[in-house]
């Protein structure tokens, strides 16, 4: 008999969950009620062996009718609340509990480790349901159907078309209604929804850009049928992974939104699993919780979910076998009020957690929340800073294992706070002996500003600090460790952009969901294709500038830096590229999402900022615009008036409101900004932004990201650079699409000594300087320590020259040294006397030169004016390597125009004409090229989707990419795996893989 490709796949799958997970497969006749599709029996036989005290006293009262009134009370819940929560919370029958199935069991107490072993599940192939329609599996728990699976084979049809299946079904049927899940699936790529009614209810379930089996003979979604539907996984899925998301009223701005289901993407529940696993081994076998995680998951990841389901995972880790729980606290940390709110709103959707997590909004909910033990806390981790001292004397604290899971970790890392964090879980000494140096009020505006502060004071955007050190001796270096002092305290942290010094602190990524994943599965809009690039010109004036002997020479950085910023801060010219903004904003941008878009403008300053938002604001006015502008910043203080501009004051903002919520009314268009919301920012109307600060490397990528939110309507959005800087920002981007660029680097402790003696070397401070300092901290003398400091103030000025570069360069010195103590004591114990050091220079190091004092240098550049400017259009920068588009949802109807002949000499010929490349270079792009035209694999995956252009461009043409890679390889030409000619987006592979294609197409059509 003739086996069609898609039931051999069916078979294949069906053959190996009864080999491998042991499953029963049920009869069409198993299925009694066929409107709910309940296997009542294997339910009464569950409750039968699990429950049968309650069976029994159910009976006495109602006898023969126990079992109607059993599935009468299951259809009336029903109406109330989806079946995975009933199955999860259990079952009231006429005043009696049943439970639906029993979750593994978390301690040796638990009713669960002696009746997790009585769950079955079961499936069915082929499950015939009104008008004769056949869904190729249905799983089912205990008699309850829980899961559906449509597959396609790529001979024929793909995933996109099983999608279309789901869709086109009858909704009514039930079979669509109770599961929890519904998988759309072809041999290489898999499609889930909980809601299998509209197509873009279905996303992406894959393990990366393309999905691999492990096992020799197995399909590419061999991860699906082997790991996603175990026995285990999907028995953790009812216990710890959906969540619901609750009914959202209707308001202004937005339609009313019903209730929803929410099932974790393959990599959210992959990332949580592996760390749970991991961390449950190491606490077994060590009894410690000391680990580090770095979690490098790109914007669009579900981050924030992420998070919360790993609280609740470490939140039910026990002692195998015992009652000890692994961690008697968690902590989710952010730095961020906005980021703060995010987490808060996720978690309130774990409805079985609403007992156990506490939100701390000020520093003394914290405090509170600790003193009463509270087992999962969302807070920001500046309020740790503020409640040190509260628990300076709190020896049991130390003996508790906290998990801190941290939120944006590329910015919160580095400095003073993230140790201020643990320190309370450590040794009470080295607490208390840097009580003295903090002051202990309750002010949640200085929580935000301490981010600036703590930036300001060392040196946050030096690269020297933040880049990892040059080893020169290995063998001579501490081995990365966690102190003795930190066994207690397990550490998560995820980042999109991971700096040297994170992977420093954090290690290697633990698991990686890169920009280019996102971008594919289409959960983020890719947001620098192109750039429309300006050039600001300017001449500038000084009237008191010296002439012949007079002239004094500075450092070029340090001038042009400061005159740069007179240009970018001139009224008129702001005025000019405002107009040439508010234009490109009415001509490119205003349209785009249904008319309702939204465009942040990035100023070079605060000032600049002020001034943007100020002529912006008159323009709208004057033109009599129907849309307003906001300007989003941290208070301070105007240089020239000496009044405090107040972000809350200037928007006219009510109490209590934030200004990301005034900004998503529809009336605000414009948002300027300097630095603040160019992370963390979450707003899928905003499509348009305009550089006028310059941006590189992780810093490019955070700001420009905050564009890249998906909405439905969504799917262009304009960057304009007035900085010339548009090939770097693209450039950044390449380098983080993939993951993190860095390779793992062992901090060096003897980088913090180095700059001990360095300072000593100068000769103007001394050791034993340090004492009468530090003792005057703890005592909180302020009238002595100033008295001191003036000592100290004078000794540094008859050291120096007046106005001498050596005056700052010693000062950064000490900031430099004191953020290098802070980051490098989280893995090496230093001896007292470098730790009483560093207390001194973080106290006397900023009051050295006097605020206000104005070297002749800034005499200079204040002085300074711009006398004439301009703007130029440089064109358009476009991203290397051409357009990589999501994965489609819908295959077929591609029109157009039909795709351009290549053969492969042509291509040899455009490789030429681009890179320099030898004959024997020639002979391997021919010989690989044709191989891979040659590969039946190919030609086959090409035929089924020669009308799916997005995904032959994107995703497969990455696969190409690699097969090619790999041909060489097996050739042994290593020098081209690392040539940039080679390997770079639209480079010899690229072209190599595009031909391959496209040769694969001609073949197909001409079949």
């Amino acid at each position: 008999m003739f086996e069609g490709p898609e039931y051999k796949f069916q078979r294949h799958i069906a053959d190996f969950l009864v080999r491998e997970h042991r499953y029963a497969v049920l009869e069409q006749s198993d299925i009694i009620d066929t409107d709910y599709y309940f296997a009542e029996d294997h339910l009464y036989a569950f409750l039968k062996a699990t429950q049968a005290d309650t069976l029994e006293r159910l009976e006495v009262d109602y006898g023969s009718d126990s079992r109607d009134e059993i599935f009468k009370a299951l259809r009336d819940e029903l109406n109330r609340r989806p079946l995975w929560m009933i199955i999860r919370s259990g079952l009231r029958v006429r005043g009696h509990d049943f439970k639906l199935y029993f979750p593994k069991a978390r301690s040796s107490e638990s009713v669960a480790a002696t009746l997790y072993k009585e769950n079955r599940i079961t499936f069915i192939p082929e499950l015939i349901i009104g008008g004769g329609k056949r869904p190729d599996f249905v799983f089912f728990l205990n008699g309850l159907p829980i899961i559906t699976i449509e597959l396609k084979h790529e001979k024929n049809q793909n995933v996109h078309d099983a999608v279309t299946q789901y869709v086109d079904r009858d909704h009514n049927d039930r079979i669509f209604q109770l599961p929890f899940l519904h998988v759309a699936a072809d041999t290489a790529d898999v499609m889930a929804a909980t809601d299998p009614s509209r197509e873009k209810n279905f996303r992406w379930f894959n393990t990366g850009l393309t999905n691999e089996s492990t096992t020799d003979g197995e399909y590419p979604v061999e991860y699906l049928y082997r790991e996603v539907l175990s026995q285990e996984s999907l028995l953790e899925a009812i216990a710890f992974y959906l969540v619901r998301a609750p009914k959202q009223e209707a308001t202004a701005e937005r339609p009313e939104q019903p209730a929803f289901t929410i099932f974790p993407r393959y990599h959210q529940h992959r990332v949580v699993e592996k760390i749970a696993d991991e961390t449950q081994e190491h606490f077994a076998t060590t009894g410690d919780v000391g680990r580090k995680f770095l979690v490098n998951h790109s914007a669009g990841s579900g981050k924030t979910l992420t998070m919360c389901w790993l609280a609740d995972r470490l939140h039910s880790i026990y002692k195998p076998g015992t009652t000890e729980k692994m961690v008697n606290m968690i902590f989710l940390v952010t730095d961020r009020k906005s980021l703060d709110k995010n987490i808060r709103e996720d978690l309130q959707k774990f409805s079985h957690l609403k007992d156990v997590v506490r939100f701390a909004k000020k520093a003394r909910n914290l405090g509170d929340l600790i003193r009463d033990r509270a087992q999962i806390i969302v807070t920001t981790q500046q309020k740790f800073h503020y409640i040190l001292k509260r628990f300076a004397d709190d020896a049991e604290l130390r003996t508790l294992r906290v998990a801190f899971l941290i939120d944006e970790a590329h910015r919160s890392q580095e400095g003073r706070m993230a140790t201020d964090r643990s320190r309370m879980f450590r040794d009470a000494e080295a607490v208390s002996e840097k009580l003295g140096s903090y002051t202990v009020e309750e002010d949640d505006d200085a929580e935000e500003a301490e981010v600036v502060t703590e930036t300001a004071k060392t040196g946050a955007d030096d690269p020297d600090v933040e880049d990892a050190t040059e080893k020169e001796d290995p063998q001579d270096k501490l081995a990365k460790v966690i102190e003795e002092r930190d066994l207690n305290q397990l550490f998560v942290a995820f980042t999109a952009t991971p700096s040297p010094a994170t992977q420093q602190l954090f290690g290697e990524p633990f698991d990686t969901y890169s920009e280019a994943e996102a971008i594919a599965e289409g959960y983020i809009v890719d947001v620098v294709q192109s750039i429309i690039s300006y050039k600001t010109l300017y001449n500038l004036s000084c009237s008191i500038l010296p002439i012949g002997e007079e002239e004094k020479l500075y450092p070029a950085g340090v001038v042009s830096k400061a005159l740069k910023n007179v240009a970018y801060q001139d009224p008129e010219l702001i005025q000019y590229k405002a107009e040439v903004m508010l234009r490109i904003f009415e001509e490119q941008v205003a349209s785009l999402i249904d008319g309702r878009s939204k465009a942040m403008i990035v100023a070079t300053s605060r000032l600049a900022g002020l001034l943007y938002y100020q002529i912006i604001k008159r323009k709208l006015k004057e033109r009599a615009a129907n849309y307003k502008v906001l300007y989003a910043f941290t208070d301070f203080v105007h240089p020239d008036t000496n009044k405090v501009i107040s972000e809350h004051e200037l928007n006219d903002l009510n109490e209590g409101e934030l200004i990301e919520d005034r900004f998503a009314e529809d009336s605000y268009r414009l948002m300027v900004v300097a630095s603040k919301f160019q992370t963390g920012f979450d707003q899928p109307l905003l499509a348009g932004m305009f550089l006028d600060k310059a941006v590189a490397d992780r810093n490019a990528v955070q700001t420009i990201s905050r564009l890249n939110r998906c909405h439905p309507l969504k799917s262009d959005v304009v960057v304009v650079d007035f900085t010339n800087n548009a090939k770097a920002i693209l450039k950044a981007f390449n380098k983080y699409r993939h993951g993190s660029p860095h390779d793992p680097d062992e901090p060096d402790s003897q980088k913090c000594v180095d700059l001990y003696d360095e300072i000593l070397a100068v000769g103007l401070f001394e050791q034993s300087d340090a004492p009468p300092i530090v003792k005057l901290i703890e005592e909180n003398d302020d009238a002595r320590l100033q008295t001191a400091v003036n000592e100290l103030r004078k000794r540094f000025a008859s050291h120096f020259a007046p106005d001498s570069d050596e005056r700052k360069e010693y000062v950064y010195l000490l900031a430099k040294f004191v953020k290098s103590y802070h980051f490098l004591n989280r893995f090496f114990a230093y001896e007292p006397h470098i730790r009483e050091f560093a207390e001194f220079c973080e106290y006397v190091g900023p009051q050295l030169i006097k605020a206000g004092s104005v070297s002749e240098l800034m005499k200079q550049v204040r002085a300074t004016f711009v006398d004439k400017a301009a703007v130029t259009y440089e064109g358009t920068v476009e991203m290397p390597g051409g357009q990589k588009k999501s994965k489609p949802r819908k295959g077929g109807g591609g029109g157009g125009t039909p795709p351009k002949k290549v053969s492969v000499q042509d291509m040899i010929a455009k490789i030429r004409e681009q890179f320099e490349i030898t004959d024997e270079e020639a002979l391997h792009i021919k010989e690989v090229s044709e191989e891979k035209i040659a590969d039946e694999n190919i030609q086959q995956t090409v035929a089924a989707h020669r009308n799916d252009r997005a995904y032959l461009d994107g995703i497969f043409r990455d696969q190409v990419d690699k097969d090619i890679q790999d041909a060489y390889a097996l050739r042994l030409l290593y020098e081209q795996l690392g040539d940039p000619k080679y390997i770079d987006p639209g480079a010899i592979f690229d072209i190599m893989a595009y031909t391959v294609i496209q040769k694969g197409i001609e073949l197909a059509e001409s079949a």
